[in-house]
Formats: C-alpha cells, sequence, structure tokens
C-alpha cells in the first residue's frame, strides 16, 4: 500500500454518482472549464476592506465546436 487511507465506501458512492450527474446536467456541444488557480489579495484598512480575486481557469473547447 501506499500509506495513504482508504475512502470510506459512501464517499466513493457519492463521487461516482456526483460526476454522473455532472454529465447528464452538462449541455452537448460545449467545452469543459477546470479552474486552476484562485489568488485572494485582501486590504483592510478603518472601516473598508479591499478584495481582489484573480481566477485562472482552463477551457478545453471539443473538437467539432464552431462547426456547422
Amino acid at each position: 500500500m501506499t500509506g495513504e487511507e482508504k475512502k470510506p465506501l459512501m464517499r466513493c458512492l457519492g463521487e461516482f454518482f456526483g460526476n454522473i450527474a455532472k454529465g447528464v446536467k452538462a449541455k452537448p456541444g460545449e467545452g469543459e472549464r477546470r479552474e486552476v488557480a484562485r489568488h485572494v489579495e485582501e486590504t483592510t484598512e478603518g472601516d473598508m476592506t479591499l478584495r481582489r480575486t484573480t481566477i485562472d481557469e482552463i477551457e478545453i473547447h471539443s473538437k467539432n465546436e464552431g462547426t456547422s
């Protein structure tokens, strides 16, 4: 074994059916998007908070996308 703890059966089943539900809800022909990084900068001065969030995403286009 690799020393990692095994996931409980119910967790595995939940992930399995969650992935199936994700596939059922997806619209055909749309590319897949994945968030790869999220950076949050927060500055507080007195009664004001400035928060800047930057999200890096990857979008994978299907081969037949954009052709009609």
